[in-house]
């Protein structure tokens, strides 16, 4: 499913303007039909509650990772983005993984999460936790985070319950799957 469409101001942009744009801020790209960076939040295109709540953040401006991967994540393009610690990445691909959750119809029981986050430890997901409850308030999108060292039993709960997005460490996933207790 298509979940944008490029604002007047970047199809206004020229390639070159782009390409220097990326060359200034440090993005390699590779692959063909790479859509131009956004370089504001309105120019992403996004809803007003994800913007809402952007904006409530105090954010200024989206970083480089953001302004290249919101373009590619919702047009629904694969994309691996490498980018140092804060800044931004988690962002980058939650926001269009909210929008794609409020395009889908209501989870039924028994239905495996929408959204899967992967983060190789468990403070990462923790982290990236943080982030989906700020974000996915306003939507109502509930989550929740799988990890070993931790009880199954709250994890199961929250997984038998449903929710729209699972952080989950590859341990706990592969157990919880295995187990049946969660499905994809």
């Amino acid at each position: 499913m298509l979940f944008r469409s490029e604002h007047p101001d970047v199809t206004a942009r020229s390639e070159g303007d782009a390409d220097a744009w990326r060359t200034s801020k440090q993005i390699k790209i590779e692959g063909r039909g790479v859509p131009k960076p956004v370089s504001t939040f309105e120019e992403a295109s996004m809803p007003d509650y994800v913007l809402t709540e952007v904006m409530k953040q105090g954010f200024k401006e989206p970083s480089p990772i953001q302004a290249q991967g919101w373009p590619m994540a919702l047009l629904g393009r694969d994309m691996i983005g490498i980018s140092r610690t804060g800044s931004g990445k988690t962002l980058a691909f939650l926001l269009p993984g909210m929008i794609h959750i409020n395009a889908q119809p209501y989870l039924q029981p028994g239905d495996g999460p929408i959204v899967l986050v992967l983060a190789p430890t468990r403070e990462l997901a923790v982290q990236i936790k943080v982030e989906c409850d700020k974000f996915g308030a306003s939507s109502q999108i509930k989550n929740t985070c799988v990890y070993g060292g931790a009880p199954k039993r709250t994890q199961t709960g929250d997984l038998q319950r449903g929710v729209e997005i699972v952080i989950a460490t590859p341990g706990r996933l592969i157990d919880f799957l295995e187990s049946g207790v969660m499905n994809l």
